[in-house]
């Protein structure tokens, strides 16, 4: 018992954060238990926190001894070792620990593990070898070819053909990589390779500025891929026969202007090709791709004024939607204008993630760039407007950055497992986004594989590198579910939704405030900051629901004063409500729901009144009442409600559904005679002979049982006017209680 409430102590204080009293606590479990893996490494990464490095590594020691294959341990002494300068120790601990993570299958942490090796050793041949098996298998071509070459840079003076042979093979993986390619003519020439970057490094083309300059220009920026569709559409068009006349042109001089025009701009000639589009464009040819690639042209010139229109039109056309914000941004961008770039930078991003995403989570995400946008608006930060400006250039120029996009959703999608749609401009903003992204998912690994401690330690680890990227938060929040921290990890919930209201990020607070609500779906004040919230954005309909989900939270803690005063909220609401919604209804069937758990049968009557007027057609209202009158002694009011309902189906030509109601009806009510009498006459008006005889035979039985003979004898004779089976025993006892002789069958 000693144990597990030191132990339990010990838990609460690391999620306080409180590393000296976690220290006491586990210190107090271990002597109970001091071989017990768990609380050793809780006691470990509390010792770190607190700043007591030299007894963290006895312990991590000690835990390779007792849990030889966890790699975890072996990961921390390394760093412990490389912050005291230990870096042969600290390389040996490094290998260890890859070796356990790929034994485990945790391949982002091997890599992570590899990569510091060569960060401490770039000279470590195997260590390059397997990172270049890595990078390959999980296709990061460049990080592929900084590894290869590092092994040709190693190799070249050694082993000269086996530099030749990482190139050879290499260009299987990538063919036409520039990169590869001049790298191989100068070992081919004997020329030195030189030292390639630092892991982490950006890989240009080996001793040629220029030539990288141009090799980033061709690898499918958004502006890239639009100019070359706009040549190839031009291209095209000379040979459209239906092109429409212009004005001081011939057909075969527009073709001409065209064909010159795409020549001089694939050949970089732009004065050239600008001097065709201005003819063009003079002439009266109008064309996006046109549009496109002079305002490109104009671009280049820095004649952003005059860019900017042609850009404008070019982005009516879908296929230079993306190419055209971006230009746009760039032009605005360049003239300082962030406020005006920004919107268009966010615009170009999000076309991306949207075509990275499921369909049915699309407006979701829609709806957070719009808040995300008008966050941006209301806070006014030219700081920030500016930085984010940037990062947004610098993601969309990037290498691969398609590939990027989709591997980045991929993770995005794993880590939104609450629901929330995240944006994928969110995360670029943060520096050392993919590292922080596979950091979490490792958490999430350690998490499935329930060590907890394990990934409390990774999340805190990355939550020092982005304290203020808030999935990380709800990320923490989870984990305090998981291990039983209920109240702080509602109040964890509640900072994260809270933020994201002050950072005007609406979307996501909504949805983080639902996820409270799945929990503690009785917390009454989210249920009110939700409905504000709804209110706030124009979400009408949601905001009704939500006062209905307030309604039943307020009922379930016994407050129905207080429910009701909701629900009459609501009704006021309603009108504005969508009119198929039928919210007036809806919430007056709610009222009247209350009212009956009340027995205040005549408020409960007035509700059903309302429905009515407002919705004839609606059968529980009419049935309410059928049942309700009774109560308060106005029985015929309950069946001048039901006639109400029964005749409003008769004439819309649903005799089943009227028959089905008073079945249903009659199986709760036996013996009711005016049920039993309306259901007879019905099954006798539609000719149903044998539905109408059962009905009646029970019908006249309750007449007599209740003593109403005269209705009795003319239940009797309309049976015998059906001519029943046994109409000798109905004609004998219609003499006996009418003392006359029963009517002729049919």
């Amino acid at each position: 018992m000693r144990f597990e409430d030191a132990v339990q102590k010990a838990n609460d204080f690391v999620w306080a954060e409180k590393w000296p009293e976690a220290v006491k606590a586990y210190r107090r479990a271990l002597e109970e238990f001091p071989d017990d893996v768990s609380s050793l490494m809780g006691y470990a990464w509390a010792l770190l926190n607190a700043r007591e490095a030299d007894e963290a590594l006895e312990v991590y020691t000690r835990l390779t001894e007792l849990s030889p294959d966890d790699a975890g341990p072996y990961e921390r002494i390394a760093e412990l070792r490389e912050s005291r300068g230990e870096t042969q120790a600290a390389i040996e601990m490094y290998q260890a620990a890859a070796h356990r993570y790929k034994e485990q299958g945790l391949d982002a942490k091997m890599t992570s593990s590899l990569e510091s090796v060569v960060r401490l050793d770039s000279e470590a041949v195997q260590t390059w070898v397997e990172l270049l098996n890595h990078y390959q298998t999980q296709r990061n071509v460049d990080k592929s070819v900084l590894a290869a070459l590092w092994l040709v840079y190693l190799y070249q003076e050694s082993h000269p053909d086996w530099a030749i042979e990482v190139c050879r093979q290499m260009q299987q993986f990538i063919p036409h990589d520039p990169r590869i390619g001049q790298t191989m003519m100068m070992l081919q020439s004997k020329r030195p390779i030189p030292e390639p970057p630092p892991i982490g490094g950006k890989v240009e083309l080996p001793g040629d500025d220029e030539l990288a300059a141009e090799d980033d220009d061709d690898q499918g920026s958004p502006v890239d891929i639009a100019r070359q569709r706009a040549l190839a559409k031009l291209a095209e068009s000379i040979f459209d026969e239906d092109k429409p006349r212009v004005k001081g042109l011939s057909q075969m001089e527009v073709d001409l202007l065209i064909s010159k025009a795409v020549d001089s701009q694939t050949r970089g000639d732009l004065q050239e090709a600008q001097k065709s589009y201005e003819r063009l464009v003079g002439a009266g040819v109008s064309m996006s791709s046109i549009s496109f690639n002079l305002g490109l042209i104009y671009k280049e010139q820095m004649r952003f004024d005059n860019a900017i229109p042609l850009f404008k039109k070019s982005l009516q056309d879908p296929e230079y939607v993306l190419g055209s914000h971006f230009s746009l941004g760039e032009c605005y961008q360049a003239q300082g204008a962030f406020e005006d770039a920004l919107p268009h930078f966010l615009e170009a991003v999000k076309i991306v993630d949207v075509g990275t995403i499921e369909r049915e989570q699309a407006d979701d995400l829609i709806r957070v760039y719009e808040s995300l946008a008008q966050s941006l608006v209301n806070t006014g930060d030219p700081g920030r407007v500016k930085q984010l400006s940037e990062t947004l250039v610098g993601f969309l120029g990037q290498r691969g950055w398609e590939e990027e996009s989709i591997k980045a959703r991929q993770r995005l999608d794993e880590l939104a497992r609450s629901g929330t749609v995240l944006s994928l401009v969110e995360l670029i903003s943060v520096p050392g986004s993919e590292d922080i992204l596979k950091s979490i998912a490792l958490a999430q690994e350690y998490q499935r594989r329930k060590k907890i401690y394990r990934a409390l330690e990774e999340l805190f680890h990355t939550l020092s590198r982005a304290p203020d990227y808030l999935p990380l938060h709800h990320l923490l929040a989870s984990l305090l579910m998981e291990n039983g921290n209920l109240e702080e990890a509602m109040d964890k919930y509640r900072i994260v939704a809270r933020t994201y209201e002050i950072r005007q990020f609406l979307p996501q607070a909504l949805a983080t405030y639902q996820q409270i609500l799945d929990i503690s779906p009785l917390d009454v004040i989210v249920h009110q900051r939700v409905i504000e919230l709804y209110m706030q954005r124009g979400q009408i309909d949601d905001a009704l629901r939500q006062y209905l989900q307030l309604a039943d939270a307020y009922y379930q803690l016994a407050q129905t004063d207080r429910a009701r005063e909701v629900y009459a909220e609501a009704q006021r609401l309603a009108p504005r409500g969508k009119a198929e919604e039928q919210w007036a209804a809806r919430i007056l069937h709610r009222l009247a729901d209350l009212d009956m758990q009340r027995l205040d049968w005549n408020a409960a009557i007035k509700d059903y009144e309302e429905i009515i007027r407002i919705a004839p057609d609606d059968e529980r209202a009419h049935l309410g009442l059928f049942r309700l009158y009774p109560r308060t002694g106005r029985a015929h009011l309950g069946i001048k409600a039901l006639d109400k309902l029964i005749r409003r189906y008769l004439e819309r030509r649903k005799v089943d559904k009227a028959l089905a109601v008073l079945e249903d009806l009659i199986g709760n009510e036996p013996d009711n005679i005016p049920l039993r009498t309306r259901t007879a006459q019905l099954y006798l008006n539609v000719g149903k002979k044998q539905q109408a005889l059962g009905h009646l035979d029970v019908l006249g039985d309750l007449q007599l049982e209740a003593g109403q003979k005269d209705a009795a004898i003319k239940t009797i004779g309309a049976i015998l006017a059906l001519n029943p089976p046994n109409r000798e025993a109905y004609a004998a006892l219609y003499r006996e209680m009418s003392g006359h002789e029963p009517p002729q069958g049919r």
